[in-house]
């Protein structure tokens, strides 16, 4: 009997950091979700990507590269452009409306959190790295280089960028 790992994903991915956008294909084992947020995984592979820096008025321009290593913590903002991929995130139950800010945007949206959470202290007592937020509204804070969704039905925020929230 010859065993079998996980199957290996290249997901269509859109990609905000506070200095580049980037779109290419992120590379998963098994379910996208849980393997982005592995407490173990500090990286991961993107292959085909397109960089454009966030500013323009600096020497590098936009370029491309077959393969890059993204550390997660750069993530501000991710979208898988699959509705397939989008579908299978599983967010919590509860769901309480807020406006988020980030260094590359702000976004009003749908965060999840456990039914007994208190929306002042949520992020607590979530182990995700990048969180879902659902029923999206992104308004960037400058110009996006790329295409990029203004109303996403679910994008993934990097909780390290979360500068403030509060109700919508």
């Amino acid at each position: 009997m010859v065993l079998q790992g996980p199957p290996i994903h290249n997901l269509d991915v859109s990609i905000v950091t506070p200095r580049y956008q980037i779109t290419g294909q992120l590379e998963t084992v098994g379910r996208a979700f849980t393997y982005i947020n592995n407490e173990k995984r500090n990286s991961f592979s993107l292959h085909d990507v397109s960089l454009a820096p966030l500013v323009g008025s600096g020497p590098l321009q936009s370029f491309s590269r077959p393969h890059v290593i993204l550390r997660r913590s750069e993530i501000a903002l991710l979208y898988f452009v699959s509705a397939e991929v989008r579908a299978s995130v599983q967010t919590l139950r509860r769901r309480e409306l807020l406006v988020a800010y980030t260094p590359v945007a702000v976004c009003r949206a749908h965060f999840h959190m456990a039914d007994e959470a208190n929306v002042n202290d949520f992020l607590e007592d979530i182990a995700s790295v990048l969180l879902p937020i659902t029923e999206v509204q992104v308004f960037p804070l400058n110009d996006l280089p790329a295409p990029f969704p203004t109303e996403p039905e679910l994008l993934l925020i990097g909780r390290s960028y979360l500068e403030f929230y509060h109700p919508a």
